[in-house]
């Protein structure tokens, strides 16, 4: 049966900015399990739900089903859902089943788990769900299949996707990442690491929307929010991509990916982007823990890249490839 004779529901997915490309997937319906938008006095509801014992979700308010997204009034129609890093109890698997009793169910974890917490795959053994992960260690942690991630914005139409390619580099490296625990300090030391080795750089991070006041040397530093489309015109006009890799966090990322399909260079903090053979020697420059960098940095002017398979190895990564391998 091919995956386009499918019909896959993936839920987890954030659906706001809207996502045009998964127009391109037609025999997919991508959203969030949960309603959003919600007013303030609903989304209490909606949160004190999740901790509500069984006997208690009579009231209608208390019961996490009140409050899934329109997707569940057509949960029949779907031969397999995935669900991707959002499992807050039994309920959803309970809910997809009953309805459902023939789906293939599958969860994909793409960030830790924390013991103890309801995310842990070993609370669902009784049921038939198929669990995958990106990350190596949650594999080997949980005994669940390792799968690697794919590129969100994996083109259909590499013919019209190629075009991108063609542009002149302005700056040497480009950064854009959530703001989170030490990432300010950790770009103000490589920053000036860069100044000091005369690397042109524009490493920026997204501003916290809540909870945190930002001083004039951080606003310069951070942006409010960046359209993808923006971001991939950065890329473009950059010779490398800056990856850092959070604390107990495996697997490739999306700088991976976008170092892989415009063919950057990729500056990393991760040594095992060497295990996935997706980018040549010449294309990686590696940063210790210390944010110093471990391999010659002269390699961001290196054009010698021995990658030959490089159509074979981004057809591994594209969303269909990733599918496949879950349906199949």
């Amino acid at each position: 049966m091919r995956l386009e004779d499918h019909k896959i529901l993936i839920l987890g997915w954030p659906v706001q900015p809207v996502q045009e490309w998964v127009k391109n997937y037609p025999y997919i319906t991508a959203t969030r399990i949960y309603q959003e938008g919600l007013p303030r006095s609903k989304k209490r509801w909606m949160n004190a739900s999740f901790h509500t014992p069984k006997w208690l979700q009579k009231i209608k308010k208390l019961n996490p089903t009140t409050w899934y997204g329109k997707w569940q009034n057509h949960i029949a129609d779907y031969d397999t859902v995935v669900l991707i890093d959002e499992i807050r109890g039994r309920d959803i698997f309970e809910y997809i089943y009953e309805k459902n009793p023939n789906c293939k169910v599958c969860v994909f974890y793409d960030s830790p788990i924390k013991a103890g917490s309801k995310r842990e795959p070993s609370l669902y053994q009784d049921l038939p769900i198929k669990f995958y992960t990106c990350d190596r260690r949650i594999a080997n942690e949980y005994g669940i299949k390792f799968m690697p991630y794919f590129y969100i914005f994996s083109p259909i139409d590499f013919n019209e996707y190629d075009k991108l390619l063609e542009s002149e580099c302005e700056q040497d490296v480009f950064f854009l990442g959530e703001e989170k625990g030490d990432r300010l300090e950790q770009l103000k030391h490589i920053r000036q690491e860069f100044d000091k080795l005369g690397i042109t750089h524009d490493l920026r991070l997204v501003r916290k929307r809540h909870g945190k006041h930002y001083n004039k040397e951080e606003l310069a530093q951070t942006v409010d929010y960046m359209p993808y489309a923006e971001y991939i015109e950065h890329i473009r006009h950059s010779k490398a991509i800056l990856e850092l890799i959070s604390n107990g966090q495996t697997g490739l990322t999306q700088r991976a990916f976008e170092a892989l399909f415009f063919r950057k260079k990729l500056i990393t903090n991760s040594e095992e982007i060497n295990q996935y053979g997706m980018l040549d020697e010449n294309d990686i420059v590696l940063i210790d823990e210390n944010l110093e960098l471990k391999t010659d940095i002269s390699k961001l002017n290196c054009q010698n890249s021995k990658l030959t398979n490089r159509d074979e190895i981004q057809n591994k990564y594209t969303m269909k490839a990733w599918l496949e391998k879950i349906i199949n």
